[in-house]
């Protein structure tokens, strides 16, 4: 993913998501989760980045929230969930992956 960052899929061994959990709750790196989530830390959240796959498409918020219930549903059946930190969860839609990712929509 990059020099700051950690890819893990959601089957990888649970010394990888651990270790992806450990950066996380060290506010050390960002985790990208199966390249369409990306997990960063922050002052007192976890922002969760759900990668739009067609950010140019136009689309309407209930496709957008799909979009999150999808990523959520995800998150939530895999390992990694149990092991992240007790942070409250942000979920926001992006265009992108990088530093400077687009935000295209945030849930309320």
């Amino acid at each position: 993913m990059g020099r700051n960052g950690l890819t893990i899929e959601i089957g990888d061994s649970d010394q990888r998501l651990a270790l992806a959990a450990e950066t996380l709750a060290a506010g050390e790196s960002v985790v990208m989760l199966g390249g369409t989530l990306v997990l960063r830390p922050g002052r007192g959240e976890l922002r969760c980045e759900v990668v739009d796959p067609a950010p140019s498409a136009r689309r309407c918020a209930n496709e957008y929230e799909v979009l999150v219930e999808n990523a959520q549903r995800a998150l939530e059946s895999s390992k990694l969930s149990a092991l992240l930190p007790p942070l409250r969860r942000s979920w926001i839609v992006v265009g992108d992956t990088g530093a400077d990712a687009t935000e295209l929509w945030r849930t309320t």
